[in-house]
């Protein structure tokens, strides 16, 4: 059995350290050294280990309260009984902040493609670019990522599950980063995707790919392949399982009007030579006799096949004078494609390159990205990590530079119900000018780059911006409670993904709007929520009538902003 002697020498000192505080009681500076030292030395050994840094934000939310203000200009609202997406806009920390208080436990996917840190100015730091002779550029992006990584996992549902593109640069810290916050054993997989298919020409060897990690929340099974006979196991428990990928159905047709659906012929020989899989098969409409091909045999048994020609399974080629093939129908396969590790399928996940042309397509009048991601690869993302059945599923994006998730959302659940969250920065005006303008034009419709009209995709999208108020201000007249109540309305319709005025919701804030909701019968009777002030004075009879009509009633705005006010109490 081998000593950890770093372990016991660490043992030594704690104690030491032990018998050092008990012996400089009066001497509160040195224990408190003492104190941060043991922690030091607490603190795990093995792992990511990082220089962690305070960001900009983390002292303004130290001495503000961070909210959301609704850009009305901006709405577009197509369809009242659908969800609403949104677009925040600002800081993404602060947006993650306040969507813990509306989406914990909520998201179903979260797809981001944050900066690669590659030291060309595309890591901004606290209003900085982060270059390559910053000695603390690696431990600045580790502390960066950790603190917006871990509010995403309390964002992901259960059988939630995220998806984060990265190249070489961070890969490997990214990968121990996400171990220690997701755990090892929630690890799905790492995709290399083929980003491009040109030769690079500035390097010594052509890089031609990049990452994508994949982590569940919560994996029911990370050790053996999921086959997609297993029936509906999704829906046994709620951990992640990725979804089988659904076959292509181009490649299938009904020519013969078959009532079990469209299918295709396969061939009915298969390798190597096996005597009870050698037998004669007639045509019984040529008379023609066949025998497998030269080193084949057939697929099955001869009992099997007459079994197969009796349920009309094995067709003669198209004009009925080829050699035997069997029917094999789309609905028996449509969910037993392969899930790989390595995505180097360009027809499938497409490239860099693709993705360009698309945003140039929609955006021909706007300076755009060098790289953004093709709408493919994050559609076939979709499909593999939400279940078909899942109602009313949540993707979030918190890095969303161009908006790609939410095209990819908008087109992969049209029809459907489902719903995006994009966090952009307010860098260069890039949210407004391209996250959002690209987003507006795939819902209303548009000119492409060529002048061909497309069609939009209905929806409805909101536009918030990132804001804070002060805890405290020496004027006598300014009650926080009564600050956060001017946006309040901004986080209800985030928390129900759908704005107030489509008439299921109530905001009621003072004794009057009660009062006006109940002389209102229509109002009432479509009222699902209320959210009421506890400053509001609200009768019994009231209260009855609520329950009576199951309407939900939650109290604000303790509902989201309970510890900030709590901690006001203790000052």
């Amino acid at each position: 059995m081998s000593t950890n002697l770093s372990s016991e020498k660490r043992e030594i000192i704690l104690n030491n350290i032990k018998i050092m505080r008990e012996k400089l009681q009066d001497e509160p500076d040195l224990v408190k050294s003492l104190n941060e030292i043991e922690r030091e030395l607490k603190r795990k050994k093995y792992g990511l280990v990082w220089e962690s840094h305070e960001e900009k934000i983390d002292q303004e939310i130290k001495d503000k309260i961070p909210v959301f203000i609704e850009d009305k200009s901006l709405e577009i609202k197509l369809n009242s009984d659908k969800s609403t997406n949104f677009i925040l806009e600002g800081d993404n920390l602060h947006s993650l902040y306040l969507l813990d208080k509306t989406h914990r436990n909520k998201i179903d996917l979260i797809i981001i493609d944050p900066p690669y840190n590659r030291g060309l100015n595309d890591f901004l730091y606290d209003d900085n670019y982060i270059d390559r002779g910053d000695s603390f550029r690696h431990s600045k992006w580790i502390s960066f990522m950790e603190k917006r990584l871990s509010i995403a996992k309390k964002l992901l549902k259960n059988n939630g599950v995220i998806f984060i593109n990265i190249d070489d640069n961070e890969l490997a810290g990214l990968k121990l980063l996400c171990d220690d916050i997701f755990g090892e054993e929630n690890f799905v997989a790492c995709f290399p995707w083929h980003n491009r298919t040109s030769v690079q020409n500035d390097t010594d060897i052509s890089i031609n790919h990049e990452y994508i990690l994949a982590y569940a929340k919560k994996r029911r099974m990370s050790n053996r392949r999921l086959k997609a006979s297993n029936e509906d196991i999704w829906y046994k428990t709620d951990d992640f399982v990725i979804q089988p990928k659904e076959t292509d159905s181009s490649k299938y047709s009904n020519p013969d009007n078959d009532p079990r659906g469209i299918w295709k012929a396969d061939p009915f020989d298969a390798p190597n030579i096996r005597p009870n899989l050698t037998y004669e098969i007639v045509n019984p409409v040529t008379g023609v006799t066949y025998f497998p091909p030269k080193g084949r045999c057939w697929r099955m048994e001869q009992e099997k096949f007459q079994k197969l020609f009796e349920d009309k399974r094995i067709v003669f080629g198209k004009n009925g004078r080829s050699r035997p093939q069997l029917k094999v129908f789309y609905n028996e396969v449509k969910m037993k494609g392969e899930i790989r590790n390595s995505w180097f399928d360009s027809d499938v996940y497409d490239t860099s390159t693709s993705g360009k042309k698309e945003l140039l397509s929609i955006l021909p009048d706007k300076k755009i990205f060098n790289t953004p991601k093709p709408v493919s690869l994050y559609r076939e993302i979709i499909k593999m990590a939400i279940s078909p059945k899942v109602k009313n599923p949540i993707i979030l994006d918190f890095f969303a530079g161009s908006g790609t998730v939410g095209q990819a959302v908008l087109e992969e659940f049209q029809g459907k119900d489902a719903s995006f969250i994009l966090c952009n920065s307010n860098e260069s005006n890039i949210c407004k000018e391209i996250t959002y303008e690209r987003i507006k034009r795939i819902i209303k419709g548009y000119d492409n780059n060529r002048g061909i009209a497309v069609k939009g995709i209905e929806s409805n999208l909101k536009f918030y911006n990132v804001d804070y108020i002060d805890k405290s201000k020496s004027d006598e007249s300014y009650f926080v409670e009564n600050e956060l109540q001017k946006y309040l309305r901004e986080l209800i319709q985030l928390d129900n993904m759908e704005s107030v005025e489509d008439g299921h919701i109530e905001l009621l804030l003072s004794d009057d709007d009660i009062d006006y909701l109940f002389k209102d019968k229509t109002r009432l009777n479509g009222c699902r929520k209320a959210y009421i002030s506890t400053n509001a004075l609200i009768t019994e009879e009231q209260i009855d009538e609520f329950e009576k009509r199951n309407i939900n009633v939650q109290y604000i705005p303790e509902l989201y902003y309970e510890k900030e006010l709590n901690d006001l109490e203790q000052w």
